[in-house]
């Protein structure tokens, strides 16, 4: 499903001085359809860093990229933009939910941002919300949820659009024992049930425990996979 071949990130421009960073440096990673994969290594490793070139929210330096058989590193922004729209979910560290919105309405909000009926998923919306354990919490506010609650939400957004990637940054992250528990067990669940192929950044050794294979980075490079 995901293929990265000889990938580089660099920051800044190499000069006299060294003053440019190889974010990525050279990582090459195969991850199989239906995998769930968790990355590691310590801060500043890379590792946010090939979870958002994987997601097309940045771009390479040179290298390749691959989801889908789709060549990531060859398209321009529109294609980037069809590709997260089409085949890619995004969980994060701080939900990114809107406060303005209900629960309900977070969890429609990709389709509304492709202009399709706010009705068109509202079964599906219903679904994933009870898949989450969520569905007496959709008119629900954010002020009202907690932590916990507010991932299981963005976890349901992310799954609206029947992506076959679903990328996760540091998901756990503001999350107590009990709600990481949770959440980590609902990327099993959805990845076996849905044959969704999971990549999650993770500091938690035990977070990770749960995933079919540990990936760890250093300074930029994959050192055991």
């Amino acid at each position: 499903m995901i293929r990265v071949e000889n990938a580089t990130k660099l920051y800044g421009r190499p000069d006299a001085n060294g003053t440019a960073v190889h974010a990525l440096n050279g990582v090459s990673l195969h991850i199989g359809h239906g995998e769930f994969v968790a990355i590691m290594g310590p801060s500043g490793c890379g590792k946010s860093t090939l979870l958002h070139v994987l997601g097309g929210l940045d771009v390479l330096t040179s290298g390749e990229i691959y989801l889908d058989n789709e060549p990531v590193h060859q398209l321009n922004e529109e294609g980037l933009t069809r590709l997260r729209r089409s085949k890619i979910g995004f969980v994060f560290q701080f939900f990114n939910l809107l406060p303005t919105l209900t629960v309900e309405e977070n969890v429609r909000l990709p389709g509304v941002l492709q202009n399709r009926p706010a009705n068109e998923f509202a079964a599906r919306s219903a679904e994933l919300l009870a898949a989450v354990g969520m569905e007496h919490r959709a008119h629900h506010r954010l002020h009202q949820l907690s932590g916990g609650e507010m991932q299981r939400a963005a976890l349901a957004r992310a799954l609206l659009m029947e992506p076959c990637v679903l990328l996760a940054d540091e998901p756990t992250g503001n999350l107590d024992s009990e709600a990481s528990a949770r959440i980590v067990k609902l990327f099993r669940e959805i990845g076996e049930r849905h044959r969704t192929t999971i990549v999650m950044v993770t500091h938690s050794r035990e977070v990770a425990a749960s995933a079919h294979r540990i990936v760890e980075m250093r300074d930029g490079r994959v050192v055991t996979s």
